[in-house]
């Protein structure tokens, strides 16, 4: 049995909804790739101003005070940084430090670009800490203050670089909780969609088992589910104003033929038995009488369908014995049977009791097996067994003759259809609309399976 979250999956307003997932996850990564973006630029920008902030205001000190006023003033500076964030050097012209809280020249730093007439960017790492193994990458400028004199200026990323960490996790973690929100409203979004096409389907369903009266519900919200429930509807009454304007106008037809065609058949009958039976005459006039007798039969079948289908008359059922229908049947097709050599057994046993009108039941059932000794060639087997289960019972007539292709299964109900096209052999058609019409009213389902070889028909009835 399919779970309803793999329904819910498998339905195409739910794969919609994954399609404006989907695009909302995007929207998400385009947003926060311009916030890193944006971020990492401002970052950047004000780590540069404040490195050159800081080197003009060395760069005036040594101006007015020299070497010993800029050393002075990068210790006090390094005293102020809390942080530990700022990074000085100030060496001579062998490269050897005489101010600054960095002890080697970077000769290998990568440089990033000029800085006003002789200096340049650069960018390398210092000695890392427990919590950076890998080292502190570092920005700084350098520029030459004269001759002998060379000064470094600059910033370790660090806060940088952890508030891009942050911005990093707040997208992954963003981005799943999105992704998490868009699944459970798209599954509250697709059941809440299939709970209104369910409610269709199913009054479809109803109407599709022969209960053409039923509507389909709705809410008069005036949403597009309520207009199409009201469409629906609409074109069912139309269409069951027309079955029943069909059926009333075939019903008419049968009946008023049926009286004129019984009339003909008995001054027919009365001909018949004043002209000697060496007359010619005779077996032109008995052909006519039964192929008038058919034709009533014919109409008797029409008029019994419409009437099952009609619903009119209120039945009061009553216990019946399954058993003994198909007994009495037994006996009663066992000599038919035996002419074309064809064992007739019925292998139910024990009485089965259910709900029903014994007249319809033995009707239906007695064209079952009719149709079976019909088809069944000479020397071949017909079984009539039962098989009982907690909440339902099946009759099952099973005949090896050359049963139904499945593509035509569930057309032999309808009426007037024969698997025979050219319609050469006896009957009308109307036989398994006839029982299919008694199960319905009976609340049984009709099954057709494969014997291999032959046919097997499957009566349920289920326990109400």
């Amino acid at each position: 049995m399919e779970s309803k979250l793999a329904r819910i999956v498998k339905t195409f307003t739910f794969r919609l909804a994954l399609v404006y997932v989907g695009l909302f996850s995007l929207s998400v990564i385009v947003l926060f790739t311009f916030v890193y973006a944006f971020a990492t630029s401002y970052l950047q920008t004000q780590t540069s101003d404040s490195i050159r902030t800081r080197y003009n205001y060395l760069l005036n000190d040594y101006r007015e005070n020299g070497s010993a006023g800029i050393a002075s003033r990068i210790s006090e500076l390094i005293a102020q940084d809390d942080e530990g964030t700022e990074i000085y050097l100030l060496v001579n012209r062998e490269y050897e430090k005489m101010a600054g809280n960095l002890n080697v020249w970077p000769h290998a730093a990568e440089k990033e670009g000029p800085f006003e007439k002789d200096g340049q960017w650069i960018r390398f790492h210092i000695e890392g800490t427990r919590s950076t193994p890998k080292g502190i990458e570092v920005r700084a400028i350098v520029i030459p203050l004269s001759k002998w004199r060379w000064l470094l200026v600059g910033e370790n990323t660090q806060s940088s670089e952890k508030i891009e960490q942050i911005i990093i996790q707040t997208f992954w973690a963003s981005l799943l909780l999105t992704l998490v929100m868009a699944f459970i409203g798209a599954i509250v979004m697709t059941r809440s969609v299939m709970g209104r096409i369910n409610v269709i389907n199913r009054s479809a369903g109803t109407i599709m088992h022969g209960n053409i009266s039923t509507r389909i519900p709705y809410t008069r919200g005036g949403d597009e589910f309520d207009d199409l429930s009201a469409n629906l509807n609409q074109m069912l009454d139309k269409i069951e104003m027309l079955l029943l304007s069909i059926g009333q106008f075939a019903s008419n037809i049968a009946h008023d033929l049926r009286s004129p065609l019984s009339r003909i058949i008995n001054r027919l009958d009365a001909g018949l038995r004043s002209i000697d039976r060496q007359n010619p005459a005779y077996k032109l006039l008995e052909k006519n009488i039964r192929d008038m007798e058919g034709l009533v039969g014919t109409f008797n079948s029409i008029l019994k369908i419409s009437e099952l289908e009609a619903g009119s008359d209120v039945r009061t059922f009553e216990p019946c014995d399954l058993t003994a229908i198909i007994r009495d049947l037994v006996e009663l097709y066992e000599p038919y049977a035996a002419e074309k050599n064809i064992a007739l057994v019925s292998k139910i046993g024990v009485p089965t009791l259910i709900s029903g009108e014994k007249n319809l039941l033995t009707q239906a059932f007695a064209n079952l097996i009719d149709n079976a000794i019909k088809f069944t060639p000479e020397g071949g087997r017909i079984t009539i067994a039962r098989e009982k289960t907690d909440r339902q019972t099946d009759i099952v007539i099973a005949d090896s003759g050359p049963g139904i292709a499945p593509e035509y299964r569930d057309k032999v109900f309808e009426k007037f259809f024969r698997l025979e096209q050219s319609r050469g052999s006896k009957g009308n058609g109307l036989g398994l609309s006839l029982v299919a019409a008694i199960a319905r009213i009976h609340g049984a389902k009709i099954l057709l399976e494969d014997n291999a070889p032959g046919l097997k028909v499957r009566v349920v009835f289920t326990q109400r």
